[in-house]
């Protein structure tokens, strides 16, 4: 999972209203398969209502996901039963809404926790993390005025608490952020290239949801022998692969297959070489940002999806 879990959008920090609920939610539903995988049982606890947050919602999003992902991989050294909880509520009169991530890994040993949020300090081995990502959560809320708290016993699990004040917006703000989507061509067919078996399966699991018939491949190589095999309306293709990568798959199907380069969405990181934002721009390719939410990747699909089946329309 460690593309989702990128350090820091490079794009300017936004305050937005924002609906945490939603975060949480569309958050766990983009985890959802590799969780389900290792047998792990999620439980959310939303407040009915919570006060709307002027906030960063890619920020926010971050945090989530960060701790969500620290706490599937604490599960995966623990014996069933593996839970994780989620519960948030909120306060108005003292204007403050809060999120509780708990698990029943093994714990934290005492030793460790003072450390726990220091800049790249880490558990895993050399290679596996950055020690970064629960600091990068503390300095996210704290910079939203608000606080990240830790509790744990050896054996015991883990509970960590986002506290965040609601911050009043400005007179000119509109509405929460919209989480309005496209509605779902039925029966759709989209293949799915991607290197990282977590992202390819999230992703698949995800569209199959949603009604889509969806096929996977681990690289550009492998894509375009199921791309000889069958017809796909749509491909969602990751952009550094080995073998063969996305914009060298692009270019064999310019050559070769020109219809389905025109039904691509890219996926990529916030760090983008001076090449790839040059084939970016001159293809004019859709591109979906790693972290994305389970919303963003319904949105774009439908749209584009739409998009194609217009222009089908438009040449026949």
């Amino acid at each position: 999972m460690r593309n989702y879990l990128t350090l820091a959008r490079q794009n300017s920090p936004e305050r937005l209203p924002v609906e945490f609920n939603a975060i949480v939610k569309d958050i766990t539903e983009l985890l959802a398969y590799p969780l389900q995988v290792d047998n792990i049982e999620v439980q959310l606890h939303l407040a009915p209502t919570l006060p709307i947050l002027w906030a960063d919602p890619h920020q926010l999003r971050q945090v989530v996901l960060n701790l969500v992902t620290n706490a599937h991989a604490a599960l995966r050294e623990s014996s069933a039963p593996r839970r994780l909880t989620l519960t948030t509520w909120g306060d108005q009169a003292q204007g403050q809404i809060a999120l509780e991530v708990a698990d029943t890994g093994p714990g934290i040993a005492p030793e460790i926790q003072a450390r726990i949020c220091e800049p790249f300090f880490t558990t895993k081995p050399t290679g596996v993390g950055t020690g970064l990502g629960l600091s990068l959560c503390r300095g996210i809320v704290e910079e939203h005025g608000g606080f990240l708290r830790m509790q744990s016993q050896p054996g015991q699990g883990a509970r960590f608490l986002v506290e965040l004040p609601v911050a009043k917006a400005p007179m000119s703000s509109v509405r929460p952020l919209a989480s309005a989507e496209l509605p779902s061509p039925p029966g759709k067919a989209i293949l799915i290239v991607d290197d990282e078996a977590g992202i390819r399966n999230g992703l698949a699991y995800l569209l199959r949801r949603n009604g889509y018939k969806v096929d996977t491949a681990a690289n550009g190589r492998l894509a375009l022998t199921k791309l000889q095999e069958q017809v796909f309306d749509l491909i969602l293709c990751d952009l550094r692969m080995p073998e063969l990568d996305g914009p060298g798959l692009y270019q064999e199907l310019a050559q070769h297959q020109p219809q389905p380069c025109q039904r691509m969405i890219f996926l990529t990181g916030d760090t983008l070489s001076p090449e790839t934002k040059e084939f970016l721009e001159r293809t004019a390719i859709p591109r979906l940002t790693k972290p994305f939410t389970a919303a963003e990747v319904r949105r774009a699909v439908a749209q584009a999806l739409q998009e194609g089946s217009r222009g089908t329309a438009e040449a026949s």
